[in-house]
């Protein structure tokens, strides 16, 4: 299957594009870790990313908080 097949398909089942659904994929996993505690910016190393800011960025994109929102204080 070509690329452009694979993201056609998965569009169409999903609704969504592979980028936004791993984007929400990650904010699922990076939610449960901040609300266990786990440091923003090693929550960010963890999935990927080479900076919290970078993280910071894209989680308040996809969620409307920031992640110290979820953080316990």
């Amino acid at each position: 299957m070509s690329p452009s097949t694979f993201r056609r398909h998965f569009l169409k089942q999903l609704g969504l594009s592979f980028s936004a659904w791993r984007q929400r994929a990650c904010v699922v996993s990076a939610l449960a870790w901040l609300i266990a505690g786990k440091p923003v910016n090693e929550v960010a190393l963890s999935l990927g990313y080479d900076n919290a800011s970078s993280f910071a960025t894209m989680f308040r994109r996809v969620t409307g908080q920031p992640p110290s929102f979820y953080h316990p204080a």
